[in-house]
């Protein structure tokens, strides 16, 4: 329970703007409620009207059905308009502040989930959280309502048969509470495992090229079956609940529907009530068990939202960015007076892993340093603390400026860097998308001249759609040297002063490699740091870095 209030909580929060609209809802639901109610009594009416039983006349009261019908009708339409457009703008804000939030978090934190496993909160946990919370009270509050009065206009009708009916209620409370507590547990591990083979399907359609490599596709597809199971054992098993639910609710309604037509004959029998009240007693009864039928699925459905929530909030609970809530930084200002970029005393580790140990290493503006080590000693993990994407254990890592000054490096220096990472970072779009990064402030010139630059604008004026050419997911159809050259010609339209490159020109010929680093070591006013095993990137450079036994090693080249 106390799980479920701080989720509960967190809903109510996240939630308080669209209580209006929840409000209408529920004077919507309530309404209907009424009407149908309304419509028992109408009928009752228009039975007795019929057969002489009432002095009313028969056009009247079914003029007054009609009316009930189109109303019910036209608030129905009101509601299922509502309904949709509420829950969609809902879901919409709470994606867009997840996904803001998750870009903000600490790298490490976000890492140790697999993709997957966030784009599954992300949609579907979202799904079931906005539906549930704009749904769940107007549906109850509707239910609450109906059952309420039913049982008056029962009690006007037939107060001893009512009474009957009341007395069954606690009956029906404590077998929701027994379903309450069975259903929690398996829908939370049944949205788990649906989230593990999301994650695993996604895995491997995005390395679908490994998995034909070894020819392992009957493996990779035995194990996705695997999780398959496992997912649908706790569907069958939440399912299996519901029905049994179900099975005692349909006995339990039948029961009572059957006694009340017993009852009522018998009531004509000895002339205590109209054939036209028996038909509203029996339309009553019938409005009463549609909340305790959908007890069924309200019951899951709360379940689903209080789970998703949870879900949902872990992932805004992990840690906060260093300086996420600071000003920006006047980046430019602070490189024009920028002395040299200082490691002082680092040391860093990765789950207790040393890489780096009380190691110092001074950066001077205008240096170009190729960074050597073996493979996993670190050379990423260096680019990634001058990013401020991760943050050292212990030391200082900052920027010296002319008059003395030391500024942290964290996320608000981000803006003097730009960084062309290890592997394929290339986005589905146009490659006039790629290279700006969706800047709004487009400048197909720069583009082009950042282009050439990269030695890729050849190749991108040969197409015949040029920069609006649509690259697949991964830039599939262009080589690994196309790839990587459009990802440094988006770094240089950044236009940061500093350029990190990692391994960004492993998959190009010697020539292309040279003439790429060339045009980058004439541009102008531009430090850059290139981590690279190939003779070109050391030959371009005044300066190595190599990292071994968890030390910086500064030489001149």
């Amino acid at each position: 329970m106390k799980s479920d209030f701080s989720a509960l909580k967190w809903i109510y929060g996240e939630s308080r703007r669209i209580i209006p609209a929840i409000i209408l809802l529920s004077i919507f639901g309530i309404l209907l409620s009424s009407l149908s109610v309304s419509f028992a009594l109408v009928s009752k009416n228009v039975i007795d009207a019929a057969v002489g039983s009432l002095s009313n006349n028969v056009v009247t009261e079914s003029i007054k059905l009609a009316i009930l019908i189109a109303a019910q009708l036209v608030l129905q339409v009101l509601v299922s308009t509502l309904d949709i457009r509420i829950v969609g703008r809902f879901a919409m804000s709470m994606r867009k502040k997840l996904f803001g939030n998750l870009l903000m978090k600490d790298y490490t934190s976000v890492n140790n989930y697999h993709s997957g496993e966030l784009i599954n909160r992300l949609n579907s946990d979202i799904s079931f959280v906005s539906g549930a919370v704009v749904e769940i009270i107007p549906n109850v509050l509707g239910f609450l309502v109906r059952i309420v009065l039913s049982f008056v206009a029962l009690f006007s009708l037939d107060m001893t048969f009512a009474l009957i009916c009341l007395a069954i209620g606690p009956v029906v409370l404590m077998a929701s509470y027994i379903y309450r507590r069975r259903m929690k547990g398996l829908q939370k591990k049944c949205q788990e495992s649906d989230g593990k083979t999301r994650s695993f399907m996604q895995e491997c359609l995005q390395n679908i090229l490994v998995i034909k490599s070894f020819g392992n596709e009957k493996a990779v597809v035995n194990h996705s079956t695997e999780l398959q199971n496992e997912n649908y054992r706790y569907n069958i098993k939440r399912n299996n609940v519901s029905i049994a639910a179900n099975i005692l609710f349909y006995i339990a309604a039948t029961i009572v529907f059957y006694f009340a037509l017993a009852w009522g004959a018998y009531r004509i029998l000895t002339g205590v009530i109209t054939f036209g009240t028996l038909t509203a007693m029996l339309q009553l009864v019938g409005q009463i068990q549609i909340p305790f039928r959908s007890l069924s699925s309200i019951v899951p459905r709360y379940f689903s939202m209080i789970v998703s929530a949870e879900r949902i909030m872990e992932i805004l609970d992990l840690p906060d960015e260093e300086d996420s809530s600071c000003s920006e930084l006047d980046c430019e200002r602070i490189y024009r007076d920028a002395e040299e970029i200082v490691f002082n005393n680092v040391s860093f580790a990765y789950d207790n892993t040393g890489v780096l140990d009380q190691t110092d290493l001074i950066i001077k503006k205008g240096d170009f340093i190729a960074v050597g080590g073996s493979s996993g000693i670190g050379k990423s993990t260096f680019l990634k603390l001058l990013l401020g994407i991760i943050s050292p254990t212990s030391g200082e890592i900052y920027i010296k400026l002319k008059n003395g000054e030391r500024i942290a490096l964290g996320r608000r220096t981000r803006g003097i860097f730009a960084y062309v990472p290890q592997g394929n970072m290339i986005l589905s779009g146009t490659i006039r998308d790629n290279i700006s990064f969706s800047d709004k402030a487009l400048d197909d010139e720069y583009i082009v001249e950042c282009a050439k630059t990269a030695e890729i604008w050849e190749f991108i004026d040969s197409l015949p759609d040029k920069l609006d050419t649509v690259l697949g997911e991964k830039g599939l159809g262009l080589s690994e040297g196309q790839i990587q050259r459009i990802a440094v010609a988006r770094a240089l339209y950044h236009d940061a002063p500093i350029i990190l490159l990692d391994e960004a020109t492993s998959a190009l010929d010697e020539k292309t490699e040279a003439a790429l680093l060339a045009n980058i070591k004439n541009t102008r006013d531009k430090t850059c740091i290139i981590v690279s095993h190939r003779k070109a990137a050391f030959e371009i450079c005044n300066k190595s870095v190599l990292i071994n036994d968890c030390k910086f090693k500064l030489s001149a080249l």
